[in-house]
């Protein structure tokens, strides 16, 4: 009890000495883990003709693309709450790669923000974010994805499950392939448990798209398993006329 109300107190001394501030403009700000409202404000918003399966450019998303013809592998769905630039590039960049995981609350309310209305209807049984192989894991010290989802399970009211889906194969850092090797480089990099799955619908998580190589696998692999509707969410979808996420991994090399 004595140490609860000294944490508390420290706690309240630290924000009188060290007000929160905005991590985009250092702005002084009500809350941690908030931005001001002229960053909130300049935030860019998602292009509108992203098919709804596969997030590639098409003249009639709810109709999807011709991409997504007979593949049963991709997710049923998925959801891109930012385009993959300016503030939001900056914000994930530190997040990702400069040991900011305090960042993941920021991000996880930004992303419920934009696409609650529509995970709520995908009413998923069980949140699993993308895993990291073991040795990445190691050397980065937490998924960036599982926290993520840690904050949107939160907000749904349904359990996070980290243990469900595996990344059983070590693969290349995705950054610096184009979109063939990225293909190539995650073939059978995923193996999903087929007792955490089965018939249940699953909300899949991660932090950025580019070609969907890695959530097309990891979502077949799932649908394998057993799982019944599959639906992707990524916070940041890098522009797909390019495909290119070379930022990102100008990121990787400068922190």
């Amino acid at each position: 009890m004595i140490r609860a109300r000294f944490s508390r107190l420290v706690e309240r001394v630290g924000k009188i000495l060290f007000p929160p501030v905005c991590p985009l403009c250092a702005e002084e700000v009500f809350q941690d883990h908030r931005l001001c409202e002229a960053c909130r404000r300049a935030l860019p918003p998602m292009p509108e003709k992203l098919c709804l399966r596969c997030g590639e450019l098409t003249a009639r998303p709810e109709q999807g693309c011709g991409h997504c013809l007979d593949r049963p592998d991709l997710p049923d769905a998925a959801f891109f709450a930012f385009p993959y630039e300016g503030e939001v590039k900056e914000l994930i960049v530190g997040f990702k790669f400069s040991d900011r995981s305090e960042r993941a609350r920021l991000l996880g309310d930004l992303c419920w923000e934009r696409l609650g209305a529509a995970l709520a209807w995908e009413n998923p049984d069980v949140v699993i974010p993308m895993p990291l192989h073991a040795w990445r894991l190691l050397g980065r010290r937490y998924n960036q994805s599982a926290l993520l989802g840690g904050v949107l399970a939160g907000h749904l009211r349904r359990p996070l499950i980290t243990d469900a889906l595996l990344r059983v194969r070590k693969t290349r850092p995705q950054t610096r392939l184009n979109a063939r090797e990225r293909r190539e480089n995650v073939q059978g990099a995923f193996r999903a448990t087929p007792a955490r799955v089965m018939d249940r619908s699953v909300l899949l998580v991660d932090d950025v798209m580019t070609t969907g190589a890695t959530l097309y696998m990891a979502a077949g692999a799932l649908k394998q398993a057993g799982a019944g509707r599959v639906a992707g969410v990524c916070l940041a979808r890098v522009d797909p006329r390019t495909g290119s996420d070379s930022n990102l991994n100008q990121g990787v090399m400068h922190g």
